[in-house]
């Protein structure tokens, strides 16, 4: 259930706010790529400086800090507008399953997942469903972004 849940306001989110998603998921993809490359290095700062601190909670940290949180801040930050009609649903529902599924594990590093959830995430996370989930989210993301004007 809670995978429903996290699906289910992230779309609300993206949907309701009417803001440009491109960005957002682009800066999301930048840090996953920034976790991939310098994580270690970045949780390894984190357990020197908290020495107390469990290492797995300052990766979840670290994780959510670069692939979820600098991304919503972005999103939250910018211009109203974006893809419109049944683009931005597919957009918002989009982006909210690769959100949830990239960021499961650290969902399941607080929250159990029941087998509900475990079966939407192995849909999601299955080979066919992740390939169009990422395909058809990055198209998107650049046809947003080409899409955005400033209206003076």
């Amino acid at each position: 259930m809670i995978i429903i849940g996290a699906l289910v306001v992230f779309f609300i989110l993206f949907f309701v706010l009417k803001k440009h998603v491109g960005p957002a998921h682009l800066a999301m993809i930048a840090g996953i790529s920034v976790y991939d490359s310098f994580g270690k290095n970045l949780v390894d700062g984190a357990a020197h400086l908290l020495k107390s601190a469990p290492r797995g909670l300052l990766e979840v940290i670290v994780f959510l800090v670069l692939v979820l949180g600098l991304p919503l801040l972005l999103y939250i930050r910018s211009g109203r507008g974006g893809l419109f009609g049944i683009l931005r649903i597919i957009e918002a529902a989009v982006f909210s399953a690769l959100l949830v599924s990239i960021c499961s594990w650290c969902i399941s590093y607080f929250i159990p997942l029941d087998s509900l959830s475990t079966d939407i995430l192995n849909v999601i996370n299955s080979e066919q469903v992740m390939g169009i989930i990422v395909v058809t989210g990055i198209a998107f993301a650049y046809f947003d972004i080409l899409m955005y004007r400033e209206d003076y």
